[in-house]
Formats: C-alpha cells, sequence, structure tokens
C-alpha cells in the first residue's frame, strides 16, 4: 500500500484541484480497471503532484471511486479502518500500539 500522506484542513475548500498534476492527463487514467499498470501510472502521477495531501485528505473524507492523492479506494478504506482502530484504542487510555492482555490489562 502506498503511503497515507496526514490529513490536512486545506481540502475542504476545492481551489487545489485546479493544481492538480492529473489536469494534464487523461482522466481515464485515475480510475482503472482490473490491470494494475494502469493504476501505478496514476498513482505515479500523484506522486509528483504539488497538492496531494490536500486531494489525499479530500477523498479520505468523500471516498470517490478512482485514484485520488495517490491511492486507491480500497487503500483508502484500508487507512480509515487503521485510524479508527487506533482512535478506539486512544479513547479507552492506551497508548498506540499498546496492546490489552486476555485478562483486561493493557501492555
Amino acid at each position: 500500500m502506498s503511503q497515507v500522506l496526514p490529513v490536512t484542513s486545506g481540502a475542504r475548500s476545492l481551489s487545489w484541484m485546479s493544481r492538480g498534476a492529473c489536469r494534464q492527463a487523461d482522466p481515464e487514467l485515475f480510475f482503472p480497471g482490473p490491470g494494475v499498470w494502469q493504476a501505478q501510472v496514476a498513482k505515479a502521477v500523484c506522486g509528483r503532484c504539488a497538492v496531494r495531501a490536500n486531494c489525499l485528505s479530500y477523498a479520505l473524507e468523500i471516498m470517490p471511486e478512482g485514484i485520488w492523492g495517490g491511492t486507491t479506494r480500497e487503500e483508502r478504506q484500508a487507512a480509515r479502518r487503521s485510524s479508527g482502530r487506533r482512535a478506539r484504542g486512544l479513547s479507552r487510555g492506551r497508548a498506540p500500539g499498546q496492546r490489552v492482555t486476555s485478562g483486561g490489562t493493557a501492555r
């Protein structure tokens, strides 16, 4: 899975979209079929984009289809699940990475 950048509050305004590297590419590239090569090419475009963090933030919130911020919808769903598990652990008073043993005590 590609690295997920931190969410930025700048994604709420959509003005960043006009500066995306994808504006110079074929839009179909960002909606790949079952082949992996097309997603890799789209992610390469995202990799050199100045507004990638904004794009990813938007995509994590809206969850559109296709490649956004260098991630597939499936990668974003996995990142959201992972983030939710970490947040639930913190709300229970555990540090990140801390496990709960079968006896209910944190390690």
